[in-house]
């Protein structure tokens, strides 16, 4: 099982410069430490838990900085704000200059305050996603990019730079909903659940439908296909003990919960979204920290023998890397986190890791 980490730039108690040189220090001790994958989202007008807007300048600066640790936009949004020849540009600049590092997850949003900024009906969010799919992968696999979708129309055009990696850096998308779920497994690319906090059962049923649709779909067309499963933890962190853990973690934990409360009620009533009404029903524990870390795979807060128990776990359940998001609780908690989680889980989750980097 790897072991990767999804950090947002949470700005708590810290600016926005001094908090990303503290992730590019906290990346490279991560190398060193045998983490798998290390990435940010993409996010716009949400502080202070998010302020990485341009994840791709961030990579280039820690690529430079480290060896091992790959780099994983965790998601690029394909709506149309952001056009899929230039992610596709990107990423393949972003591969080779970390000498075939890098890997796209990518996703539809899950934020109306966003949409509507940058002028996107949520309805429309799985269609432009869809269309947006198809021209990435023709601009990784195709000498010649041309593509007439629903959304993109696009004349005949060469694309550079490539990417180093061969056919191309593995795909996979955000997801938290079955149907999302489904959707990847057809196309064939890999997925990052992330539960919503509707808890173990919700994500066994979300593994569950990717891996029977993935494996009941041909995919002899696709380049490379990817049955990648990683699980984003939202909120994690590793103490010694775990009361000095969930001390240190609280409100970051809570806080971040609150904020999903807030983002994803409203988005509850919108059209392709209504898999989302059962977070209503959540509220009642927003200030319940020991239910969440019981309750939802989301949370992962404790001291190493938690972190592998949970891992075990999760490994059973069909999860490939865990994604753990260590943010918001000071830089160096999370370096003192990140040794812990380097030096007494690793080793014994993802012995391989350990072993490369000593």
């Amino acid at each position: 099982m790897r072991v990767g980490l999804l950090q947002e730039g949470d700005l708590t108690g810290t600016t926005v410069a001094d908090r990303y040189h503290q992730l590019i220090d906290e990346v490279v001790l991560a190398d060193k430490l045998g983490f798998s994958t290390w990435g940010t989202s993409e996010q716009h007008f949400s502080p202070p838990s998010f302020s990485v807007s341009a994840p791709e300048v961030l990579y280039a600066a820690i690529a430079a900085q480290t060896r091992d640790i790959k780099f994983r936009t965790m998601a690029s949004v394909l709506l149309s704000w952001n056009h899929p020849i230039l992610v596709a540009e990107r990423l393949a600049t972003l591969d080779i200059v970390s000498n075939g590092r890098a890997e796209i997850c990518t996703a539809r949003s899950n934020n109306v305050q966003t949409m509507e900024a940058f002028g996107v009906d949520p309805k429309d969010t799985r269609a432009q996603w869809e269309d947006s799919m198809d021209v990435l992968m023709k601009a990784f696999t195709e000498d010649y990019l041309e593509h007439n979708g629903p959304v993109w129309k696009i004349p005949r055009r060469e694309i550079l730079p490539r990417p180093v990696t061969r056919p191309h850096p593995p795909i996979s998308v955000a997801a938290s909903s079955e149907q999302s779920h489904e959707n990847a497994g057809r196309r064939g690319i890999g997925v990052i659940t992330f539960e919503n906090y509707f808890g173990f059962d919700y994500l066994q049923q979300c593994l569950d439908t990717y891996r029977k649709t993935f494996d009941s779909t041909d995919h002899r067309g696709l380049a490379a296909p990817n049955d990648y499963r990683g699980l984003y933890v939202a909120t994690a962190y590793c103490a010694e003990d775990r009361d000095e853990a969930r001390r240190v973690a609280r409100k970051i934990a809570l806080d971040y919960f609150e904020f999903i409360l807030g983002l994803y009620i409203p988005l509850a009533d919108q059209p392709g979204y209504t898999y989302l009404e059962e977070i209503k029903a959540l509220v009642s524990h927003r200030d319940d920290l020991d239910w969440l870390c019981d309750w939802s795979p989301s949370v992962m807060i404790g001291d190493p023998d938690d972190f592998i128990t949970r891992i075990r776990k999760l490994e059973a359940m069909g999860v490939d890397e865990v994604l753990l998001r260590i943010d918001g609780v000071g830089h160096e908690n999370i370096k003192r986190s990140l040794e812990l989680i380097g030096h007494e889980v690793i080793p014994v989750v993802d012995p391989a890791s350990a072993e490369r980097v000593r």
